[in-house]
């Protein structure tokens, strides 16, 4: 969750755009698509009616955030139109944070929504969006979104992707214990870490944590109803965060963010008959691939040449004579971030 300042009235944005008096501070004057409910974590769901009036989606986004280079000579009031007419948040709700973030030298927060940073050599001229729960419920058109980084060439840093079942028939706390320990979080390598958090009956809400942060892959699944405070509430919610450090996270992943979550665990790809991967790369396996090949063409390359040359140019003649089951154990043993093993990391 982004923590926002309170800025003095003053507070300007771009070409003098000032917040109007009475939206400075005040959750009420925000945009009617970005009003708050009762929330925890930055999502906008009402634990009494969880629809809002919305209809029930396979899966949401619920953190968004990319990295792209603007123009160098009106980056302000560039960012500031593109947030407003792509994400449909008004420049007036900008507020400027002091002491910049994350090496970029201007930063500012968007009410409860999320934050624009930019400036400053240490980031090499990018700028950074990111929008937490509340600024992605307000966006209208995923499909601009995705364009618009197609074309700005901007590059997916954080994406959370959430599905709720408002009975907790299919999604629960327990289920997501028997699914880790019957090995339906396992992607083909070992088994990620796992770490549950118990109310001890107090009925705020149990959570179930699969994987780390740190490692781009992270599941979540906890009693969003009991959380928001309703303790009778059956209410579950399955989130899974993917960051694009050891990850190139695909644009599509905005529009079809159902198959996505379907396919990041094997547990969960009954949400989906189709199921997509956000793929894992890592400079260490690449560079352990590479020596593989190199080695098979040095010690096995005559001999598989005269082999082809007898089968008359069928390679997958000779392939079937000489392939058999199983991974090299210098694959095998790389880390491969969330747990997963080579074969995981490249289905």
């Amino acid at each position: 969750m982004f923590h926002s300042e309170h800025s003095s009235p003053s507070a300007q944005l771009g070409q003098g755009v000032r917040a109007p008096a009475a939206a400075r501070g005040r959750a009420d004057a925000l945009p009617a698509h970005h009003q708050p409910r009762r929330v925890i974590r930055g999502e906008t769901f009402d634990p009494i009616n969880p629809l809002n009036g919305r209809p029930p989606s396979l899966a949401h986004i619920d953190w968004f955030a990319c990295t792209l280079k603007p123009p160098k000579d009106k980056t302000q009031t560039w960012l500031a139109e593109a947030v407003e007419s792509i994400f449909g948040i008004p420049a007036q709700l900008w507020r400027p944070r002091r002491g910049g973030w994350q090496g970029y030298e201007t930063c500012f927060d968007i009410a409860n929504l999320g934050l624009v940073a930019f400036g400053g050599n240490a980031q090499r001229a990018t700028a950074h969006i990111s929008l937490n729960g509340h600024g992605c419920t307000g966006v209208r058109d995923w499909n601009a979104v995705r364009r618009w980084c197609d074309v700005h060439d901007a590059r997916i840093t954080r994406v959370d992707l959430a599905h709720d079942d408002f009975e907790g028939e299919t999604v629960n706390f327990d289920q997501a214990v028997q699914w880790w320990e019957s090995g339906k979080f396992n992607s083909g390598g070992r088994s990620p870490d796992a770490h549950s958090h118990n109310d001890h009956g107090s009925n705020k809400g149990k959570t179930f944590e699969v994987g780390r942060r740190a490692n781009g892959k992270f599941c979540r699944i906890y009693e969003k109803g009991k959380q928001l405070g309703d303790p009778a509430s059956p209410w579950c919610r399955v989130e899974v965060e993917f960051r694009g450090k050891s990850r190139v996270i695909p644009l599509d992943i905005v529009t079809r963010p159902g198959e996505y979550l379907s396919g990041a665990f094997p547990c969960l790809a009954y949400l989906c008959e189709r199921q997509d991967k956000v793929r894992t790369t890592r400079v260490s396996l690449k560079i352990t691939y590479d020596r593989m090949v190199k080695w098979l063409r040095m010690q096995c390359g005559p001999a598989l040449h005269v082999m082809t040359d007898v089968e008359g140019g069928d390679a997958a003649a000779v392939l079937v004579q000489v392939l058999r089951p199983g991974m090299p154990k210098r694959l095998c043993d790389i880390p491969v971030c969330g747990g997963e093993s080579l074969a995981g990391a490249m289905a």
